[in-house]
């Protein structure tokens, strides 16, 4: 079974990313919700799976703020 996700605008290039706290509290949002949905009576996996989706795709944007600020910041001096 494939779950149908709702369609959202795509972000556009040049608009500025949120910043980090906005990015970790939309992700932990997302798992609230997700939470809510599995845990609640209704016990719907779907909208769970939807909102874990939307976490990660949150998380993915703060690794690329991350990879941005790291780009913008010249090479790092951190020895591996």
């Amino acid at each position: 079974m494939r779950i149908k996700r709702k369609a959202k605008a795509a972000e556009a290039p040049d608009r500025p990313l949120p910043s980090l706290p906005q990015l970790c509290t939309e992700a932990a949002d997302h798992v609230a919700r997700a939470r809510i949905a599995l845990y609640d009576e209704s016990l719907d996996t779907d909208q769970a799976l939807i909102h874990l989706d939307e976490a990660i795709a949150c998380l993915k944007r703060l690794w690329t703020h991350g990879r941005a600020r790291q780009a913008a910041s010249g090479p790092s001096l951190r020895s591996a």
